[in-house]
């Protein structure tokens, strides 16, 4: 069963070079991110500013949100456990569809 959109605003974490946001499956919210260089393959004239990372994470969100929720069915969690993390590989290979 696919993850549903909370629709809340993704948290740019500049250390870690990730847009992170949340989506819920079955009452339980699930930390969700996609990569800076996932989001430069979706915008490659991004501006590399936190503002400029959730405005290209905004722009392609409902695409953002599938792939998450995809990887989500697909049991892709991060190592920590507790993330499903949209990647530049995972891009690229649905890039080549159209989206």
């Amino acid at each position: 069963m696919p993850l549903s959109s909370l629709r809340e605003s993704g948290q740019c974490e500049l250390y870690a070079n990730h847009v992170y946001f949340f989506m819920t499956y079955g009452g339980h919210r699930i930390r969700c991110g996609i990569t800076d260089l996932a989001l430069e393959i979706l915008e490659p004239s991004i501006d590399q500013t936190a503002r400029g990372r959730l405005a290209v994470f905004d722009a392609h969100r409902p695409f953002i949100e599938r792939m998450a929720s995809t990887k989500f069915d697909n049991k892709m969690w991060e190592r920590d456990g507790i993330t499903i993390l949209v990647r530049d590989a995972d891009v690229k290979i649905h890039a080549e569809y159209g989206h």
